[in-house]
């Protein structure tokens, strides 16, 4: 595939479609849209990559393409707080030097990142279902449900075209925290003509329809109420959601529950700060609840992925500071295995049954939620939207693959773009040229 001519990324309106990251693998979200000449991003997050030692290494999408192409972003997009798609900022920003537009949570999770000493660009806290101008484009948030609030779709219209992309989302009638999907403005979209969806392939393999937070709620109280010893949960520390049911869980079970894991204490108090968990009584500090009866304990702690720093992965080598496991106590999995933790998660597990606990699983019981569409809510969204193309983004190659197949049962044309494809919106999508593109590697302190 040829480089891009200058015409094409500096006159022609296209619009034009360019992925430097988030195609063909998971992480490092970060997806150009441009016209005549101006250019958006959206989302600027960062990959993590299983060492054999069982760390991560976290890499952020390179700018090659920008700096060699002499490409200045007029602002970047987030569609919601996650670290693959945020996690990016504080360490490219500087050089891409433009505004950020999020929603109030993305943005307070964003600006506890930043480092206070330096200037940033401005970060402008958006509100759904009101767009903004901003240049050649028109951009509008649109709530999705997804497994952390504030979560959002972003509408484009631009050159003549209306672009969906679709952020990181699910159906979920009762999501426990956070709004609904504005179905009805999904809906009039749809009536009002897409031209292109360009989506979450994350789940497009996956038959069936997505499980609730609500159902979620149910299974880890059925697990967690007959144990009769401590309990351990460890699951994303985003998921606001899942944090309240514990919460409930802990209270309706007669225990009490405190937080193991910088990450989980960190985005407790977001949630708290923007009123999103108010649960009954909530969680105590770790010193108060070691001292309580093991019958009366429940840790949730980091650590889902097997990563040996986090406090499941200290547990399960004894080397914990604030709490020590003995036999007969439980450790429930409500989390989902990222592919490329598998080894780093066995060796976690393997440590914790040689301690003599017992281990519950998504495999054994209905406790985790994907935040992810498999086949069916793809079809009612899709149903909705009324596209005519797709552009599969979010996952690996496989996950792409099995999305356009899926979207062309359902009568939507497109391609499966990789990352560094320039592809043209103009009409039928095709590609017309490769930007360079990569991932640099963050030096680990």
């Amino acid at each position: 595939m040829p480089a891009p001519r200058f015409e094409q990324l500096h006159r022609q309106p296209g619009p034009l479609f360019v992925a430097l990251g988030g195609a063909g693998m998971f992480g490092a979200n970060f997806y150009l849209y441009g016209s005549a000449g101006e250019w958006i991003a959206i989302d600027c997050g960062f990959a993590l990559n299983a060492t054999p030692s069982g760390r991560n290494s976290v890499s952020v999408p390179s700018l090659s393409a920008l700096e060699r192409h002499d490409i200045k972003l007029s602002a970047i997009l987030i569609t919601h707080g996650h670290e693959d798609h945020i996690g990016a900022i504080p360490h490219i920003w500087r050089a891409m030097d433009c505004p950020i537009y999020a929603s109030p949570f993305a943005a307070r999770l964003i600006r506890a990142k930043l480092d206070p000493g330096l200037t940033w660009p401005r970060i402008h806290e958006i509100q759904p279902l009101e767009p903004i101008g901003i240049g050649a484009f028109q951009a509008e948030w649109i709530p999705v449900t997804h497994s952390i609030p504030e979560s959002h779709a972003i509408m484009l219209d631009v050159a003549g075209k209306r672009l969906y992309h679709s952020g990181d989302w699910k159906l979920d009638p009762e999501p426990l925290v956070g709004g609904l999907t504005a179905q009805g403005r999904l809906q009039a979209l749809g009536r009002q003509g897409v031209d292109v969806i360009i989506g979450d392939s994350t789940n497009a393999p996956v038959v069936g329809a997505s499980r609730s937070e609500a159902a979620v709620q149910n299974g880890l109280q059925d697990v967690i109420r007959p144990c009769r010893e401590r309990v351990i949960v460890t699951c994303f520390a985003s998921n606001l959601a899942r944090l309240h049911s514990l919460a409930e869980i802990a209270f309706d079970c007669g225990r009490y529950a405190a937080l193991l894991g910088r990450s989980l204490v960190n985005m407790h108090g977001f949630g708290r700060a923007q009123g999103y968990l108010n649960s009954r009584p909530g969680y105590i500090g770790p010193w108060e609840l070691g001292h309580l009866p093991r019958e009366q304990q429940m840790w949730i702690c980091t650590g889902s992925q097997g990563e040996p720093a986090a406090a499941l992965g200290r547990l399960a080598s004894g080397n914990h500071p604030q709490l020590s496991l003995e036999p007969g106590d439980t450790v429930v999995f409500s989390s989902r295995l990222i592919p490329g933790n598998e080894e780093a998660l066995a060796r976690i597990k393997q440590g914790l049954k040689e301690q003599g606990m017992q281990i519950i699983d998504d495999d054994m019981a209905p406790i985790h939620a994907s935040g992810h569409p498999p086949q069916e809510d793809l079809r009612e969204l899709y149903g909705w939207l009324k596209a005519r193309y797709l552009l599969p983004v979010h996952g690996e190659i496989y996950h792409q693959k099995a999305h356009m197949q899926f979207g062309r049962s359902l009568g939507l044309g497109g391609l499966v773009p990789n990352n560094g494809d320039l592809i043209d919106l103009s009409a039928q999508p095709c590609k017309v040229a490769e930007l360079p593109h990569g991932l640099v590697e963050l030096e680990q302190r």
